[in-house]
């Protein structure tokens, strides 16, 4: 740990003045159906969260059903993965330090069963995150942080068809949602990294191609994301 008490990717990131991306995983309430859950955190969650002091962008993840859902994804029972950036650590600590995050909260209890929240540095956008319908995969490494991450993601789908472009993210930190009294999500993320591809088919060779090939094999969640961009 640095001097100041931060974990080191945190201080790194605040002395690059790097943009920073607060990504969570969501799993909702066992009371609330999932038709529920996603109408409750498109409004009034997601209009909530849009109005956060310095947020510079906001899209939530829905993760929807798909052949590209592999079993380790479908088993860690994951209903959405909402980002939101900033332009540096000290945006994200004024918005999570302010009245609308604390509003948020308590709305959170009302539609989320567990929560974790990971701090990231995006990486460099690999060609075009732009995907056909039903073609876009979040990639969830389960594990330790692993710092060879994006090669690991640019290896596998350099060689892959279909695939139209890749973002990755490096881990900075990984922790329960601060000022919140939903239970943490545990599992342990190693990298974390969004892909769009050209079509379904494309989306469910990754899924295959995760699960038994590769560094991370079986140990990548492969989840089908449809995604509700707010800002």
């Amino acid at each position: 740990m640095p001097p100041d008490g931060l974990p080191v990717g945190l201080a790194q990131a605040i002395e690059g003045d790097g943009m920073i991306a607060a990504i969570s995983l969501i799993r909702r309430r066992e009371d609330v159906d999932l038709a529920t859950f996603r109408r409750h955190w498109l409004d009034p969650h997601g209009v909530m969260t849009a109005e956060l002091p310095g947020l510079r962008a906001y899209v939530q993840h829905h993760c929807v059903s798909s052949p590209a859902n592999n079993a380790l994804a479908r088993s860690l029972g994951i209903d959405g993965i909402p980002e939101l950036w900033f332009d540096d650590i000290a945006q994200r600590t004024r918005a999570y330090t302010s009245p609308r995050l604390a509003a948020c909260n308590v709305d959170s209890e009302n539609f989320i069963g567990a929560v974790s929240r990971l701090v990231t540095q995006p990486q460099a956008t690999v060609a075009k995150l732009e995907a056909a319908p039903g073609a876009r995969v979040m990639l969830l490494a389960i594990g330790p942080p692993d710092r060879d991450w994006p090669q690991v993601v640019a290896a596998a789908l350099g060689n892959l068809d279909g695939v139209s472009g890749w973002q990755t993210h490096h881990l900075l930190e990984q922790a329960p949602a601060p000022n919140s009294r939903i239970k943490a999500l545990e599992v342990d993320v190693a990298g974390i990294a969004e892909v769009a591809c050209c079509d379904e088919p494309a989306a469910a060779q990754i899924a295959d191609f995760f699960t038994s090939q590769g560094a991370h094999a079986g140990r990548t969640a492969t989840f089908a994301i449809e995604d509700h961009r707010f800002l």
